[in-house]
């Protein structure tokens, strides 16, 4: 085993707190510079929309408590919730009909809502701090902000039974285009209240588990046993969510080799398949998420871990 018992709790400690007090302060900061430089009543008044309201809060692992310090920039997630994006998949072909009939379709693209949300905070912090990619905006690390990834986005409404709008049964998401082409959904909520249901039933040792995985993750690519992308964040968070509260009892030490030898054995025997993400929406092993390549590298990567003394 590379790393003692020390070294492993100490990877499992949340970081130090003045970093959770910038990251308070860049989403504050962000959500001001919207709404004093968003043109709210213009844009209902042009696209003829009967409100323009959008949601800021935090997403991925400091939302989730699962951040490890200095390891990736913060999600601010700016979610338009007066329009959204329909999913009528799991409807029948009679309930579609009654939702097309009585829809409502608004011209507000989600391309009109990146742009809106990138001059704003252009205008407020200007362009040497603010770069449109192709997921959202980067906003760099200056004065007393850190790194952030804001992500623009409509909701996403996944209709299971539809009616009528005041009867039906909707789960509700995110959904944004990337300026590659790109349709990328999500369930935040729905993951955030499952990773901290997990987090209560283990007494906290899941989380802390996570943040164990993680920060070896950042030493496997330190020391250039894994790529970079092998094994995001979220994807270990889903990872462990699917292992039985008994893996998470005990040592730190005695929590890695138990959860390492069953994701390897439930590796070999295809059943990492059958894994699901937290938001329970999503296979964690699909085209749309993780490979099951990339996971076998993150693997082989902790098994050297274990295996040696020294990279």
């Amino acid at each position: 085993m590379i790393f003692s018992e020390k070294q492993l709790e100490s990877f499992g400690t949340p970081p130090f707190k003045y970093e959770t007090k910038q990251i308070i302060k860049t989403k504050d900061d962000i959500q001001k510079a919207l709404d004093d430089n968003i043109p709210n009543v213009q844009i209902k008044e042009q696209f003829d929309l009967s409100s323009f309201k959008y949601d800021i809060y935090l997403q991925g692992s400091y939302k989730n408590s699962t951040n490890i310090s200095k390891s990736s920039d913060v999600d601010i997630v700016i979610e338009l919730t007066s329009v959204y994006y329909p999913d009528l998949e799991l409807l029948n072909e009679g309930q579609k009909s009654k939702y097309n009939s009585s829809r409502n379709s608004s011209n507000y693209k989600f391309a009109h809502f990146k742009s809106e949300v990138q001059k704003a905070l252009v205008k407020e912090f200007g362009g040497k701090v603010i770069h449109r990619a192709d997921k959202g905006i980067k906003f760099l690390e200056h004065d007393n902000y850190c790194n952030a990834d804001v992500i623009p986005c409509f909701t996403h409404k996944q209709f299971t039974m539809f009616e009528s709008y005041s009867n039906s049964r909707i789960n509700e998401g995110i959904e944004f285009i990337t300026d590659s082409g790109t349709t990328i959904i999500n369930y935040p909520h729905q993951h955030y209240n499952s990773l901290t249901t997990k987090s209560q039933s283990t007494s906290g040792k899941y989380k802390e588990t996570v943040r164990m995985f993680k920060t070896l993750k950042e030493e496997l690519i330190a020391n250039q046993k894994i790529n970079d992308g092998v094994a995001k964040s979220y994807y270990i968070e889903n990872l462990l969510f699917n292992l039985h509260d008994d893996y998470f009892k005990g040592t730190y030490s005695e929590r890695f080799k138990k959860i390492l030898n069953k994701l390897v054995k439930d590796y070999n025997d295809s059943l990492v398949g059958n894994y699901m993400c937290a938001n329970n929406f999503q296979k964690l092993i699909s085209s749309d998420t993780w490979s099951k390549n990339l996971l076998r590298q993150f693997l082989i990567g902790l098994t050297f871990i274990r295996d040696n003394n020294e990279f």
